[in-house]
């Protein structure tokens, strides 16, 4: 098995109204694979009208990168200047593959400000090889019934390809660099054994309570990489609620990086090109749909 070799607890930040938890990057992580950021949005209870309507404030650039969200409880609007949008609720995904520039909103959909309810998010940006910085944007939403769900041997858990395949099962999104996310539930004193990619570098997130993953007990909301050695982990829940588990990694970009803010490209000359094209207004203009506002 592969053992786990570093454990990091999450970090707090701020993204707009919300306190997230920053998975990775952290000491142990940069990248895994090509993922180079995690934030997790814990679950929280929205009260009617706690959230004003979407106004276009919280609407920013991206380039050289994919964002990746999953919802696991409530729901979110999409909109950018490509004139992609959607909305995904509880077991969806949505990726947004930035390209060579967007603009792109996320809100809460009019159900959800006007009524309450509860909100529980994570948020992925997955760097791109150098050739796709340069194709356009593109936007793809998937909801939970298109996503593969598979049983694992054990018989007490499960595996959920959010991203890339899993044992012939993959997700319809599209992939770059071998990178894949899997959402592993395990029920209560279960336990569960995990295939892994070979020679691809693995990173784990529990977002909700401890496990013991290959015999190593991990905390509760932290991130842990696993060796190279072994093909597989085991993974145990040791308590009494279901079991939460992100997997995720890819293989690395063997390209340079320069990043700043959102904008993750392979030289400082594409950084600066990337902030003159945008303040130039070369990244379009979001055009809201009428139900987000």
């Amino acid at each position: 098995m592969r053992q786990v070799t570093s454990q990091q607890d999450i970090q707090p930040d701020r993204v707009g109204s919300f306190t997230i938890a920053r998975a990775i990057p952290n000491p142990a992580v940069q990248f895994a694979g090509p993922i180079m950021l995690l934030d997790h949005l814990p679950p929280k209870d929205i009260a009617p009208r706690e959230i004003p309507d979407p106004d276009g404030s919280f609407a920013h650039p991206h380039r050289g990168i994919a964002t990746f969200t999953y919802v696991l409880e409530g729901a979110l609007t999409h909109a950018d200047s490509s004139g992609g949008h959607g909305t995904i609720t509880s077991g969806g995904v949505q990726w947004m593959k930035a390209g060579n520039g967007i603009v792109h909103d996320e809100m809460m959909p009019a159900d959800l400000r006007n009524n309450g309810g509860r909100l529980h998010s994570f948020q992925f940006w997955i760097n791109l090889p150098a050739r796709n910085k340069a194709e356009p944007a593109e936007y793809m939403p998937v909801p939970a019934e298109d996503l593969p769900v598979l049983p694992l041997p054990s018989g007490r858990a499960h595996l959920k390809v959010l991203l890339g395949s899993y044992d012939g099962s993959a997700a319809p999104i599209p992939t770059f660099s071998e990178e894949f996310i899997w959402h592993v539930r395990v029920e209560p004193m279960g336990s569960a054994r995990v295939d892994l990619p070979a020679g691809l570098p693995v990173v784990g997130f529990l977002p909700g309570q401890g496990a013991i993953v290959s015999g190593t007990e991990v905390a509760a909301h932290r991130s842990f990489v696993l060796g190279d050695e072994g093909s597989d982990i085991e993974i145990v829940n040791p308590g009494a609620d279901p079991l939460d588990l992100l997997l995720f990694g890819g293989a690395p970009i063997a390209e340079p990086v320069a990043m700043l803010g959102p904008f993750v490209m392979n030289t400082q000359a594409e950084l600066t090109e990337a902030f003159h094209e945008y303040r130039a207004g070369k990244y379009g203009q979001i055009t809201y749909p009428p139900e987000t506002g």
